[in-house]
């Protein structure tokens, strides 16, 4: 699907929204000497625009035919592995930063993928997936589009909640193509639709980073027993034998 969805003219009008939408969404990631890890990178249409965001980018792919044809367009400039989304063949926060192109028709699989990825994510996961709670797929369920869904579609507000239950940082969401599946030509005079409202979870494909939070710094005892519980400080031996033999030698003086 995945292979002849892009070739299409929707398709082609689609990615070049999905390359900028997910461009934007990463930028505040650090990426200098950082490594990315992208899970289900298909046929790797995204692998080299990470790279070139400066990313050591290595991905994962299930299916042989998409990850032979991820490894022919990433060529020396990331690695491909075979490797399900919801078991990895990574150490625990083996990567900097991940990202997950959910692949998965259900919400159990949904939340196993991502679990996954948070095992092995050290500063922060990125969640993209086909939102179902998007105009555009409410007017294809209800018959008006002519044309299959690209993907699997999840309803953008039972991801974030999902990701919110886990307590474990700060989420962010962007999202794109908000215009019906007809609009997604460049030929369409409605075409620039799909560019905006960005901010809002109204469009067909979505983005959800999750900037993990930072490990809390361990507080030291005095601090946490508080003033009240705290000993008295004593002076040194030293310090107060030196004040012991000034104090005598001051008398010695003043009596002679």
């Amino acid at each position: 699907m995945e292979k002849t969805w892009y070739a299409s003219p929707p398709g082609r009008f689609a990615l070049g929204l999905q390359t900028n939408l997910l461009q934007t969404s990463l930028a505040a990631w650090p990426r200098r000497g950082k490594s990315l890890l992208e899970i289900n990178c298909g046929n790797g249409l995204f692998l080299p625009l990470l790279w070139e965001c400066g990313f050591d980018v290595t991905g994962t792919e299930l299916v042989p035919g998409l990850r032979a044809q991820a490894l022919e367009n990433a060529g020396p400039r990331a690695h491909v592995e075979a490797a399900a989304d919801d078991h990895l063949p990574f150490d625990d926060n083996a990567f900097d930063w991940v990202v997950l192109h959910v692949q998965a028709a259900t919400p159990e699989g949904l939340a196993a993928s991502a679990r996954e990825a948070l095992r092995v994510a050290a500063g922060g996961l990125a969640v993209t997936f086909w939102n179902s709670a998007s105009l555009p797929h409410i007017l294809h369920r209800m018959g008006r589009g002519k044309m299959p869904w690209p993907g699997p579609a999840h309803n953008w507000w039972r991801v974030w909640r999902m990701l919110k239950r886990l307590r474990v940082g700060r989420l962010t969401s962007q999202s794109t193509l908000a215009g019906p599946l007809c609009t997604w030509r460049r030929q369409c005079a409605a075409a620039a639709c799909n560019a905006y409202l960005q901010t809002l979870p109204l469009g067909a494909w979505s983005v959800i980073r999750l900037d993990l939070a930072p490990r809390k710094p361990v507080t030291p005892l005095p601090l946490r027993l508080g003033r009240r519980r705290l000993r008295q400080p004593e002076p040194a031996l030293e310090f107060g034998h030196k004040n012991a033999l000034g104090h005598s030698s001051h008398t010695n003086r003043k009596t002679a």
